[in-house]
């Protein structure tokens, strides 16, 4: 594996999912959050911002291991690859979430499209960057 590539699409991936978040977790029903701030936590949005951007770097260089190891050469196989992981771990996960966290379901459809963006700019950024 080329290290230099790696650490180039992981760059490219971990830029690119911090303004998707952005989109999806935090602009898209923005005003939901507010219906329920007793759900939310109150810390400084600066700390939240900064360990869900390092999550998120080590979900992409993960998401790019597997790409690596599955031999994924493709966009198709990709995609494959991205539904997979979303349909295997993400998805469940955020949707055991929005059954026990009291907050607009309308959110959970929001973070459910904002993991499967995280993973198809990861795989998209594996698949152009990577040789």
């Amino acid at each position: 594996m080329d290290w230099t590539r790696f650490g180039l699409a992981l760059v490219v991936a971990g830029v690119v999912t911090s303004l998707s978040d952005w989109l999806f977790f935090g602009v898209i029903f923005h005003d939901k959050y507010r219906e329920t701030p007793n759900v939310w936590r109150t810390t400084r949005e600066g700390t939240k911002i900064m360990w869900s951007t390092i999550l998120a770097v080590v979900g992409a260089a993960a998401f790019l291991l597997l790409c690596e190891r599955l031999q994924v050469h493709s966009l198709r196989s990709a995609c494959g690859a991205v539904i997979a992981v979303w349909i295997a771990a993400a998805l469940p996960i955020t949707v055991t979430n929005a059954l026990y966290v009291r907050h607009a379901p309308v959110l959970a459809v929001s973070h459910a499209l904002g993991w499967l963006a995280r993973l198809a700019i990861a795989g998209t950024a594996y698949v152009v960057l990577m040789p």
